[in-house]
């Protein structure tokens, strides 16, 4: 039951539903959630059963083209439910006291997956989750597999429930449910043959795409099993792997740029990325990152004389090198410092760019003194939508120690293009 706060001039059910009515179900269907509407608000015809005065009443509504235009309570918003596995590799067991609240949220939840893009599991889903997915076909869908040989998973996942993921799965592609998927690779586990057969069962199944990561592992590992950071060689090996199964099936699966950054070797050119239907998690941001820049470069400023600095993770130093580069060849008076920030936050073995804290920014160069008209650093360093870091400061509060305006980038060659030439 979700009550209405108000009702659009010029929805369909302005006259007919008033505000303070109880909406209980659409066409026969419980209204559990926002997307429920959603989907109500989409049909050329329907009903809507509510109470009212405490009378119960259904009526019904044609839409041609137009909008129920109803708002309800908080009640409809989705609250992430919380993952009921117990991962070997969960980064938010990883995570420092201190940070923001939501950080430590564990969810894993099919709606914000639809409406977000987030990776589930799909352990703690009900029979009747499952028949709402394939009767709103809330696609596409991400789904975390790491192993579909079932041993291999079961140690990784430590869930208690008895789940047979891949069945799972193919019974969702049957219903027309695209698929999206990644695997968090851990050294000595998930990789090697249990790799391959992931990726050739998954194919089997009718996946659209995998994605194959390298696992995150912070200095905060109290009491949590020993893992090892993917090495050089077994990154090496993983692309191999991938790349060659890739060469059979286009466009199916992909190692991350992290992945190809620990392996030291180039990552592939944009066209090798197909559609960036994983660019969300990490494959293909580099590519995109310099094919958004050779564009960006066609409109931007004829001159610019500036020094600018720019902040990056470890593993981010060679694109921001690439980049420096392709800059400073046009314009002779640019001149842009790249200042490294090692991860001492989460430990050294944490590389990402997206995982500097303003706190190490500060440590490692709050006391330099330098030419630069400014910073910029990348909007992932960020809360989506915010201007806090991981450890909740804000980029005000890092300008003033650092005595210099930041400039805050999107994370997109477009987006660097613009902050080194136009300070925005």
């Amino acid at each position: 039951m979700a009550k209405i706060t108000a009702i659009s001039e010029d929805g369909i059910l302005f006259d007919v539903l008033q505000t303070g009515d109880d909406v209980l179900s659409f066409s026969g269907r419980p209204f559990t959630d926002i997307l429920d509407y959603i989907f109500a608000d989409s049909l050329e015809e329907g009903e809507i059963t509510f109470v009212r005065n405490g009378e119960k009443k259904t009526v019904s509504f044609r839409n041609e083209g137009g909008t129920l235009g109803l708002s309800f309570d908080e009640s409809v918003e989705i609250t992430p439910r919380s993952c009921g596995n117990n991962c070997i590799f969960c980064f938010v067991a990883q995570l420092p006291k201190g940070l923001r609240k939501t950080l430590y949220v564990k969810d894993d939840d099919y709606r914000l997956s639809f409406t977000c893009g987030s990776y589930i599991t799909g352990t703690n889903l009900q029979e009747k989750d499952i028949e709402r997915i394939l009767y709103y076909k809330l696609s596409p869908l991400y789904i975390s597999v790491h192993a579909t040989d079932k041993e291999v998973q079961k140690k990784m996942l430590r869930c208690r429930k008895d789940f047979d993921q891949l069945a799972f799965m193919k019974r969702l592609i049957a219903g027309g449910i695209r698929l999206h998927t990644q695997i968090v690779m851990v050294g000595g586990v998930n990789d090697g043959a249990v790799l391959q057969k992931s990726l050739e069962e998954l194919y089997d199944a009718g996946v659209e795409t995998v994605a194959v990561v390298p696992v995150g592992l912070t200095k905060h590992r109290e009491n949590l099993p020993a893992l090892h950071p993917v090495t050089k060689e077994e990154a090496a090996n993983a692309i191999t792997l991938c790349e060659r199964f890739y060469e059979r099936h286009r466009y199916f699966c992909y190692c991350s740029d992290e992945m190809y950054q620990r392996a030291g070797m180039d990552v592939p050119s944009a066209s090798y990325y197909g559609n960036y239907d994983q660019i969300e998690n990490g494959v293909g941001l580099i590519a995109k990152f310099f094919e958004d820049m050779e564009d960006a470069l066609l409109s931007a400023p004829k001159l610019v004389w500036r020094t600018v600095g720019v902040f990056t993770g470890v593993s981010g130093e060679s694109t921001m090198q690439k980049a420096k580069e392709i800059l400073e060849k046009k314009y002779p008076r640019l001149h842009i410092n790249i200042y490294v920030v090692k991860n001492e936050f989460f430990g050294e073995s944490v590389t990402v760019t997206g995982l500097v804290t303003a706190t190490d920014i500060l440590k490692q160069y709050g006391k330099q003194k330098t030419k630069d008209r400014y910073y910029m650093i990348p909007s992932v360093m960020l809360k989506e939508f915010g201007n806090q870091f991981l450890d909740n400061m804000t980029v005000e509060e890092v300008s003033k120690r650092l005595g210099k305006k930041i400039v805050v980038s999107q994370a997109s060659g477009d987006g660097f293009v613009r902050a080194v030439t136009r300070g925005r």
